[in-house]
């Protein structure tokens, strides 16, 4: 399936209208949720897939096969983009709680079994090493990482330097990163 996946991209540069639908049908599901999970809107969520997926056809050379995976930048896409619409809404004042933004996860039912299996041991695998990092490691990160806080909001919120903000997201990080097989990294 991922190379099938690759190859979407080749075919959506010559033009080729329904290898983009098809690539939504194989991975829009997945976008979504990550979105979802950022936005806790099905609308917006569902408008910054759509314009990830514009952005694609429109500019499809943004993406370089030989510095990785269309899906992964295609997730850092649609997560930035939910991280910019997050951070526009919360000027305007949303006060949606990192709680709520954490906890919703749609199920994915276009995804065959051997991947979900694979999906939820690697998210069981990253579950295990978060909880293993110090809780104000794990408070910081899950503030930048899925709240979409900057750093001098993250020091501001939690009431201490920004400095040390970003010894703890540093920390965490390697942390994380020295805990995964390699192929979580």
């Amino acid at each position: 399936m991922k190379e099938e996946i690759e190859k979407f991209w080749e075919r959506i540069s010559r033009g080729d209208s329904s290898a983009l639908a098809e690539l939504y049908d194989s991975i829009g599901t997945k976008l979504f949720s990550l979105s979802y999970q950022i936005l806790n809107d099905r609308w917006d969520a569902e408008e910054v897939v759509q314009d990830a997926f514009t952005a694609l056809w429109k500019k499809p050379q943004a993406f370089n096969p030989q510095k990785g995976k269309l899906t992964s930048w295609l997730m850092v896409l649609v997560r930035n983009r939910s991280v910019d619409r997050y951070r526009s809404r919360k000027r305007r004042k949303d006060t949606t709680s990192l709680d709520t933004v954490l906890e919703v996860q749609p199920a994915d039912e276009s995804e065959d079994i051997p991947s979900s299996a694979s999906q939820t041991d690697e998210n069981q695998l990253l579950g295990s090493a978060i909880e293993k990092l110090p809780k104000k490691q794990i408070k910081v990160l899950k503030l930048s990482y899925f709240k979409g806080l900057t750093h001098p909001e993250i020091a501001q919120e939690l009431g201490i330097s920004l400095g040390t903000v970003k010894s703890r997201i540093r920390l965490g990080v390697e942390k994380l990163r020295l805990s995964l097989p390699s192929t979580l990294r």
